[in-house]
Formats: C-alpha cells, structure tokens, sequence
C-alpha cells in the first residue's frame, strides 16, 4: 500500500527540470539528449542536424525533465536566449574534435550570457567526443569559453562522450542539484 501512496505523490511532486542544449551543429547535442533520457543510441549514419528544435520530456532519477534541443546552425542561433530564459539549465555541448568552433561557441556563449536573466543560470559544458582522442583538452576548453569570467552562477566541465554515455549520469547529477 506505501508503495501505490508513495507512487501518487510522485506523480504530483516530482521534481521538474526544464534543461536547454546548445552548441554548434554536429556537436552531439541530439545524441547527449538521447544519452540522458536513456533512448538507444543511434549510429552517426542516422543522427541528421536538428532544425530549429526538438523537444523531450521524461523522468530520470524521480526527476521529470523537458529538454530543449536548439539548432546549432547560425540562422538558430538567435533563438537559443529565447528558450534559455524558462530553463533551469543551460548545458553547452562542444565538439573537441572541432578546435576551430570553440572561438564560435565562446563567442555565442558569452552573448546569451549578457542576458540578465541568463547570467545566474547555472552552466554545464560538456566536451564532448572524448572517445575519439580529444583534440582540445579540458583546460583548452575552459580557457577557450574563458569560463573563469562567468562568476554569478555555478559551472561545470565534464568531459563526456554522449554516443557511449560516458559521464552522462555525472551531468544528471549536476543538472539536478544546480538547476533554478
């Protein structure tokens, strides 16, 4: 019977946890989404680039999260502030097999971040395709988003490899405990 009552009170009371994904197109923001809802993984032969958005709704870990996977094409990206405004999160997936996008990401990061309403949420960065061997290191990626300047909000950096659901719990974890 405490079983059935604790069952109903979680349906009324769970957590709820409104996440935004950004990064450049082809960083596996799809593919981290996925990661995180537990949904199979697919081969990259299958994994076609987000227009505009997607969006996933499930529970993990007693908490119930919303998901927003924003495009990563610049026609998008003036939408991610948009969607990053009701979020408790906001998580940015860099591709470390792309070197040559973390002055882009940094650069688009920095303007949503100049959002008022944006500069306390707390941040998550996942370098991500560490499974391949990364081209740019944990301390390249933190210098490179010049990380350090962001002091209103909690940060992290997880290295993580969201095709093997490398380090995705880990993410949860902190998805959990910082969001707004």
């Amino acid at each position: 019977m405490g079983g059935l009552w604790s069952g109903l009170l979680s349906m009324f009371y769970s957590k709820k946890l409104d996440i935004v994904l950004i990064g450049l197109s082809g960083a596996g923001k799809t593919t981290f989404a996925n990661a995180l809802s537990l949904a199979p993984a697919t081969s990259s032969l299958e994994t076609v680039p987000t227009v505009g958005l997607n969006v996933q709704i499930f529970k993990r870990s007693g908490v119930t999260c919303k998901v927003w996977d924003m495009g990563g094409q610049a026609a998008y990206r003036s939408e991610w502030s948009r969607y990053a405004r009701g979020c408790g999160v906001i998580v940015v997936i860099v591709d470390t097999q792309q070197p040559d996008d973390v002055p882009v990401v940094k650069r688009e990061l920095h303007q949503l971040l100049e959002d008022r309403e944006l500069a306390t949420t707390p941040l998550l960065v996942l370098a991500n395709k560490t499974d391949l061997g990364p081209k740019v290191s944990e301390q390249e990626v933190i210098t490179g988003l010049n990380l350090d300047y962001f002091v209103d909000a909690p940060w992290l950096l997880i290295p993580a490899s969201a095709k093997r659901g490398d380090n995705v719990d880990k993410a949860l974890q902190f998805l959990i405990k910082h969001a707004k």
